[in-house]
């Protein structure tokens, strides 16, 4: 019996080296477009939040304005106040704004503007940090004494 002997064993050390760099390349991209991915979710998700933080303090501008259109209209003077983060409405706005004045987080500012004789424009801004980079949305609306 004549025993016919292949040459090729096993795979070489050049084809393992080659597999090996195309998997580790291949694990690179997903894990990047995984990092990727939930860095946009939890920037979504803080948007969203500052979104609604700012309509509530236009919610709370309006009840401002409901308690006294006079103390209102005497604050329009594009001055940033400091909005509190429950809906306390004090007897004035007085208080600047400072960092961080919402849940540890996101710094809520409103600007009062006399835009008219029975007009004022009201612009929240929410703003936070993340990472090295502050984000912010804005939301704003013309504020009038509708009842006399």
């Amino acid at each position: 019996m004549r025993c016919i002997k292949s040459k090729n064993k096993g795979q070489s050390l050049i084809e393992v080296i080659v597999a090996v760099g195309m998997i580790s390349l291949l694990l690179t991209a997903v894990l990047a477009l995984i990092s990727l991915s939930v860095k946009n979710s939890r920037l979504a998700k803080d948007r969203t939040k500052a979104v609604d933080r700012a309509q509530e303090g236009i919610e709370l501008m309006r009840t401002y304005r409901d308690l006294s259109w006079v103390d209102l209209k005497a604050k329009s003077g594009a001055i940033e106040y400091n909005l509190p983060e429950n809906w306390t409405v004090l007897s004035a706005l007085n208080s600047p704004c400072v960092n961080n004045n919402v849940e540890s987080f996101f710094k809520r500012c409103v600007t009062l503007t006399d835009s008219a004789s029975d007009t004022v424009i009201v612009s929240v801004m929410v703003s936070w940090q993340e990472g090295n980079q502050t984000h912010k949305t804005v939301q704003e609306t013309n504020l009038t004494l509708w009842e006399r």
